[in-house]
């Protein structure tokens, strides 16, 4: 299975920057994020200020522990990053996938986003082919695939 944890999306969310105080945009992306996935039974932190990152957010099932991050370089290119923060010796992958596909909802159902691609950790986007969903299931062994 590729997994793509990555999206690069564009928001209809007006600028909510303040440069004066040190604040980059996308706190009010975070803030719909965070009410979209309490909607789906995620516990999720206040908005967290990354500094020149953008905004964070800690997201849980249960005891169990994820991380996005919202980067928003301008209107028509914003950046949502996610870690598995589960245990990192056996990472729980099936709740990271769940998570994933939750996220690929939240989006798809809220028209101020557009998404653009899914991409992997370490790819260069204007390199990569952005793909549709973020994963893709590999073909079962003896199956064709297209």
């Amino acid at each position: 299975m590729t997994l793509r944890q990555n999206v690069q999306f564009c928001s209809a969310f007006p600028n909510d920057a303040d440069y004066d105080l040190d604040v980059q945009p996308g706190r009010n992306i975070a803030e719909a994020l965070k009410a979209a996935l309490s909607r789906r039974g995620y516990r999720v932190s206040e908005p967290i200020n990354g500094g020149d990152h953008g905004w964070e957010l800690d997201v849980w099932r249960g005891r169990k522990r994820l991380w996005l991050q919202i980067s928003v370089l301008a209107a028509d290119e914003c950046y949502l990053m996610t870690e598995n923060m589960t245990f990192w010796l056996w990472p729980d992958m099936d709740l990271f996938r769940s998570f994933l596909r939750d996220l690929q909802s939240v989006l798809a159902e809220d028209n101020k986003f557009c998404v653009t691609g899914w991409f992997s950790n370490g790819a260069s986007v204007s390199a990569t082919e952005l793909a549709d969903a973020p994963f893709t299931p590999e073909a079962a062994p003896g199956s064709r695939r297209g």
